[in-house]
């Protein structure tokens, strides 16, 4: 190695060598300066003591507490808990959305909910009362200290009280209740434009169980009324679609939109069909079929049932499967369920008959509505005998085997096997069962014991999760929200963690046994009764729901956190 060879390599070593020593040394100056091997602890210098949200909490050294490491911005809190951080203590908060205009009024005194946050726009789990806080910033501009937080009061605040915060553009879907008595049933949702339908059904002193259909989008929260009419409190009722009128529930009464509507389900033509007809109720000799568009509103009729009093002459455009009469024949359909509705890949429908003389089925008109068929048909029914010299007529033949369901079915799906092919799901008695089309075939598809025996039936949905298929089904009179998963039958709540049940589909963050009741916005007489809901394709751990008086309900799953979304 030459000479200048050797004092070029002295320079690059020395180089380095005081680079590293340098490196040393302020590492070690950066070590005493924050040794943060040594105990730390939470300090809370306000008046509040440990409830801290709005108090300036800070973390700092149990040998040095007046020095703060760490400083609590507001909304937040220093927390210490060996379940956090290690059980180091450490500045948080229970909301993590940073674009919430709530985001510093989460849940300062529940330790739970620090340790599990949520990411919902309002931290509901402590603020069932909608009241707000004493100590909000009231230099906040989204926030009203006076008005409080009112996405987790119940429907009565709601209704009545100012929204400091806009929870989506257009009309207010509350209008009807304070119209009169309402029901909403069920739900669909249109993955394109992220809008989530749902129905509901209306009275008051001049429209007897009328019914519009409302849309929410899930995004923006906006809503719009797609077609029926809606008590504008300024205007007065607006009609929203055009098109066909139903006949009114009583012959005195005038024809209204979509009167007793009930189920709605998607055509393969991307239209929405709605099942309809007399109150909605029960059983019924006059339930229709109708067609809405989903963008205009417009509404056109389908088939209808044969009715003598209401549509004598039905039967010479539509389908009918007439109800046994032995001295006339063809005067009457069956009795068909409401809330038991379900179409097929080819727009044809399918209909749950429960009939004291005809017996119980599952009967398929047509896509071109003129054919009614029984694809299953049990039962105890006798048929008609008037007695006398009059005809008798005997009620339907059975068909298929399997299972006698004793219960009319409610709620329908219909979905293809890989399997045993094309089948109805239907809920009978807080059971689903199956309808094989090719042979009529019955069975049950869930069990009564060692799961949850709930069952809802007013939005029946196929989905699978993890390679497990389930059918979720939403909404009854219990306010019952289930999933099951098929070829398991095992059933757990959506809206509660599953007991007796070690591999759930959905489990909460909790590891313990929490309820959706645990607070929050459906915990405070905020009830979904036959509202419909829906898992967000986008997000599986967001769930939406109609509330009995028309706001949409967010529900976190992992936390159960619930509020009102739009409103």
């Amino acid at each position: 190695m030459n000479k200048f060879q050797t004092t070029n390599f002295m320079q690059k070593f020395s180089s380095i060598l005081l680079v590293t020593s340098l490196m040393i040394l302020v590492n070690n100056a950066n070590a005493k300066a924050v040794p943060k091997s040594e105990p730390t602890q939470c300090i809370y210098p306000g008046p509040l003591g440990k409830t801290t949200l709005y108090n300036n909490s800070y973390v700092a050294l149990k040998s040095d507490k007046k020095t703060p490491i760490e400083t609590c911005e507001y909304g937040s809190s220093c927390r210490q808990d060996t379940r956090l951080n290690n059980g180091k203590a450490t500045c948080v908060r229970s909301i993590t959305n940073k674009k919430s205009p709530y985001y510093n009024y989460g849940c300062g005194i529940y330790t739970e909910h620090i340790l599990f946050p949520t990411n919902l726009e309002v931290d509901c789990r402590c603020r069932v009362t909608g009241t707000g806080h004493k100590y909000l910033n009231p230099n906040d501009k989204n926030t009203d200290p006076m008005e409080g937080i009112i996405n987790c009061a119940n429907p009565t605040n709601q209704m009545k009280r100012k929204w400091p915060v806009k929870y989506g553009k257009g009309p207010k879907f509350d209008a009807w209740k304070k119209n009169g008595m309402t029901r909403w049933t069920g739900g669909i949702f249109r993955p394109e434009t992220r809008e989530f339908f749902s129905v509901v059904r209306w009275s008051d002193p001049t429209h007897v169980y009328s019914g519009s259909i409302v849309a929410w989008n899930i995004d923006t929260k906006d809503r719009r009324v797609v077609s029926g009419l809606y008590p504008d409190r300024r205007r007065g009722m607006k009609e929203f679609g055009s098109g066909y009128l139903s006949d009114g529930v009583q012959k005195n009464h005038p024809k209204q939109p979509l009167t007793g509507p009930s189920i709605m389900k998607w055509g393969n033509d991307g239209m929405i069909y709605l099942l309809a007809g007399g109150t909605g109720e029960s059983s019924d000799k006059r339930r229709e079929i109708i067609k809405i568009d989903p963008d205009t509103g417009e509404r056109s009729l389908v088939w209808k049932a044969q009715n003598k009093k209401f549509s004598p002459k039905a039967d010479e455009k539509y389908g009918q499967c007439y109800r046994p009469n032995g001295k006339y024949p063809k005067q009457d359909s069956v009795g068909i369920m409401a809330l038991a509705f379900a179409m097929g890949p080819k727009n044809e429908f399918y209909l749950s008959m429960h009939d004291v003389r005809a017996g119980d089925g599952i009967l398929k008109i047509s896509p071109d509505a003129k054919t009614c068929t029984p694809v299953s048909v049990w039962g105890t029914a006798k048929g008609h005998n008037p007695g006398g010299k009059q005809k008798k007529a005997p009620a339907y033949k059975h068909v298929g085997k399997g299972k006698f369901i004793q219960f009319p079915v409610k709620g329908m799906l219909y979905h293809e096997d890989p399997e045993y092919g094309p089948m109805i799901y239907g809920v009978s008695k807080k059971d689903i069962y199956s309808f094989t089309l090719e042979d009529g075939f019955r069975a049950l598809e869930t069990f009564a014991t060692g799961t949850y025996t709930g069952m809802g039936y007013t939005r029946m949905v196929y989905m699978e999760k993890n390679g497990r298929p389930f059918i979720m089904a939403t909404g009854n009179d219990a306010d019952t929200h289930v999933v099951v998963e098929l070829g398991v039958g095992t059933r757990e709540p959506l809206t509660a963690d599953t007991i007796n049940n070690d591999d759930p589909l959905f489990k909460s963050a909790y590891g313990v046994a929490r309820s959706v009741n645990m607070n929050g916005a459906l915990g405070n007489v905020n009830s979904m009764n036959m509202g419909g809901l829906m898992i967000d394709p986008k997000n599986p751990d967001i769930a939406y729901g109609v509330l009995i008086h028309g706001a949409l309900v967010q529900l976190e799953l992992s936390t159960f956190n619930s509020m009102i979304w739009s409103y």
